[in-house]
């Protein structure tokens, strides 16, 4: 792989689509470690902040996908205040990305299928995890 923190980002680089480029540069970062962490800023009701590394699972027309435990403490914050901020960085290419803005829950039925895919051993995990 290239050093592409050699080479200045220009506009010229850049598709007109935000979320053309965005995409792009999550599948250029799909072969680095941990290419697919992101961290995760949310706050609580009254405005306390709290941030922490999630892992993404898709960017599409709909937003940004991850996954969290409706009862962890993301996921009651996401529920007091539905606004959130997303930090994208890789190192490796030079990149980072943010975004912000309402988030909302997927189908239950999006999280069920998500949690039968997972591995047996991060199943249990999570069932057992506070």
């Amino acid at each position: 792989m290239s050093d592409e923190r050699d080479r200045p980002l220009s506009q010229a680089d850049l598709d007109a689509d935000p979320n053309v480029q965005l995409r792009g540069w999550i599948e250029e970062a799909g072969g680095l470690p941990a290419g697919d962490a992101i961290t995760l800023a949310t706050a609580t009701r009254d405005g306390a902040p709290s941030a922490r590394l999630v892992l993404l699972k898709s960017a599409d027309e709909r937003g940004l996908t991850f996954y969290t435990g409706y009862e962890s403490r993301k996921g009651r914050e996401l529920d007091e205040n539905p606004r959130a901020a997303v930090v994208l960085y890789w190192h490796d290419l030079g990149r980072q990305v943010r975004a912000e803005g309402s988030v909302e829950r997927l189908p239950e039925s999006d999280s069920d299928a998500y949690f039968a895919q997972r591995p047996l051993g991060s199943r249990l995990s999570a069932v057992a995890s506070p």
